[in-house]
């Protein structure tokens, strides 16, 4: 079963530099390992490799244990040379017990411990040849939670040391593991964002000289305030992690997050994770990712520890998990996962006037990761329309923030003054309004004197005429499907048809090429209707990707699929005599 926001929760993404976008997602390739904890003082390391071996399973993460920062180098070099005999390689090592959190501790010695033992796990993974390091931050103490902004500030000061001494090690990345609670940063989508940008800006500042920081992301975390509201599920916070996600702890959970298990028979019954959903986010995101290989761990605790009746029963708990996720995780899947956005024809922009506008650095770049292909941009000036929600300042700081594209519509009385201003800003379209000027074809050849292009917006009541004799300026048209001003309306009675009338009136003068905007309750109701009049780019705001009821990617996807509705109706009406 998928599991399901509860309240409204953003997914933000760390604005680290992806891959090109041109990155086909059938490259990207995933692959399954095991972390060691369930053996820790249970069975051997060569009892895991056997068995692995027999799985036909080849990477494992070693999880720590107590005697770990004591050992002399020569049990590593034997530890790993007992793996490689098995076929098995140690490509990564993880913390198991929370014990390098002495950065969030006031006492004194606790932050000097917390350094040397880091230092001592990143040669530890040097000698068993792991090509990752990593632990999750820490924690403050309950108490002392006012410490944590300078904790915070303290471990990524000793991080950014601990890059230079990995990258000396030949350790390639530091890894950290969001966590499911605010004393254990990072625990919400905003702190997740927050480090990653932090971590990386230095790399990026420091590349001959330190290991790169990237995500071990556990699928069964979810942040739960202290009220008991489920504010961020496990796939919105893997969804803010994408951007620096360099592997994946692979679990299972109960429905209040409280339990860790497999994915045997009997633990998917009751468990809440749908380990296809995390599998098809990679793919769909893959463009995104830092790296074209991500490894997932099995990360699990195993039965009862010490019990004669218990301890034999971990064999078959992660027998049974590991050929469930053989078949599940590291599957192709279906080539609807792999390419929804090439096959789409027609432009989605949303609406910003929708987006949460306390927070909309976050959202452009969450926006960013769905794969939209514009922002589109409302600017009022509360004479034209009764409101004004974007100014052009915040249009001016959003633009260094994206490279997409910016459609603006302008719901003005003075068009020349702001495009002279958009035009220094760098957007890309810009809608003027029929309505608003009594020199249209004035103010469409001052935008496309710029180099912008020109759109001739309509409201309900307007007809097409007065398209009639500035046609030859335009680039596009944006037919209101609304009457102006105001988000959350319901559509017109004549919208449909207008569109199609629209549709018609282009295609009968040679303007077949010239596309279609509609703007005004593009709802999931509404789009495929939309698009099998003609329409070409939907605006889209409250009633479809910015509703509140479920996560953005799951609206994302409704609205591609109205899309092809939408375009095998015009298909099917293309056909008939």
């Amino acid at each position: 079963m998928l599991v399901k926001h509860m309240k409204n929760a953003k997914n933000v993404q760390a604005p680290l530099e992806p891959r090109p976008k041109s990155s086909n997602p059938t490259s990207l390739s995933l692959a399954l390992g095991v972390k060691t904890d369930p053996i820790e003082y249970r069975y051997s390391f060569q009892w895991l490799f056997r068995l692995l071996q027999e799985e036909d399973i080849h990477l494992v993460q070693l999880g720590t244990f107590f005697e770990l920062y004591h050992l002399p180098d020569d049990a590593f070099l034997q530890l790993r040379a007992e793996a490689e005999a098995h076929g098995v390689c140690i490509r990564s090592l993880f913390t198991a017990h929370r014990e390098l959190g002495g950065f969030f501790r006031k006492e004194a010695g606790y932050e000097q411990v917390a350094r040397r033992c880091y230092e001592r796990l990143i040669e530890v993974g040097a000698l068993l040849g792991a090509l990752s390091v990593g632990s999750n931050p820490g924690a403050v103490m309950r108490d002392e939670i006012d410490f944590k902004p300078d904790g915070l500030a303290r471990y990524i000061r000793h991080m950014k040391e601990l890059m230079h001494y990995a990258y000396e090690k030949g350790v390639r990345w530091l890894t950290i593991e969001p966590m499911s609670c605010l004393a254990e940063p990072p625990a919400t989508p905003e702190e997740i964002r927050y480090l990653a940008e932090e971590l990386n800006a230095y790399h990026a500042a420091h590349l001959s000289s330190t290991a790169r920081v990237g995500y071990c992301v556990d699928i069964a975390h979810a942040y739960i305030d202290k009220k008991g509201a489920l504010c961020y599920t496990p796939q919105a916070l893997f969804e803010a992690a994408l951007p620096a996600l360099y592997e994946i702890h692979l679990k299972n959970t109960d429905a209040s997050f409280a339990a860790t298990f497999g994915f045997s028979e009997e633990e998917r019954l009751r468990g809440v994770i749908e380990i296809a959903t995390f599998r098809d986010l990679l793919y769909q995101h893959a463009h995104h990712l830092p790296v074209s290989e991500v490894v997932g761990y099995l990360e699990i605790s195993g039965p009862k520890r010490g019990r004669d009746y218990t301890d034999p029963l971990l064999e078959s708990q992660l027998r049974s998990s590991l050929r469930y996720l053989k078949k599940h995780f590291t599957a192709r899947p279906s080539e609807a996962v792999l390419s929804p956005t090439p096959s789409r024809t027609v432009r989605v922009a949303p609406s910003m006037m929708c987006a949460d506008q306390a927070h909309l650095a976050d959202e452009v770049r969450e926006l960013e990761m769905l794969g939209v292909d514009w922002l589109h941009m409302d600017i009022m000036d509360t004479h034209f329309v009764p409101n004004m929600p974007l100014g052009l300042t915040t249009v001016e700081h959003l633009r260094s923030l994206t490279r997409l594209p910016f459609d603006v519509h302008l719901m003005v009385e003075h068009n020349e003054l702001f495009i002279e201003r958009l035009a220094k800003i760098g957007v890309q379209s810009i809608s003027v309004h029929a309505e608003s000027t009594r020199h249209l074809d004035r103010v469409l050849s001052l935008i496309r004197a710029h180099g912008i292009q020109a759109g001739v917006a309509l409201n309900p009541a307007t007809p097409l005429s007065a398209l009639e004799y500035v046609r030859e300026l335009i680039d596009f048209v944006l037919i209101m499907t609304v009457n102006p001003g105001f988000a959350g309306q319901l559509l017109t009675a004549s919208a449909i048809r207008k569109i199609e009338d629209c549709r018609r009136w282009l295609d009968e003068r040679g303007l077949s090429q010239l596309p279609i905007q509609v703007d005004g309750n593009v709802s999931f109701t509404n789009i495929a209707r939309m698009v099998a009049a003609g329409a070409d780019i939907l605006v889209v705001g409250s009633s479809s990707l910015f509703a509140s009821e479920r996560p953005r990617l799951e609206n994302m996807r409704r609205i591609e699929q109205a899309i092809e509705e939408g375009m095998r109706l015009r298909q099917e009406r293309s056909r008939k005599p």
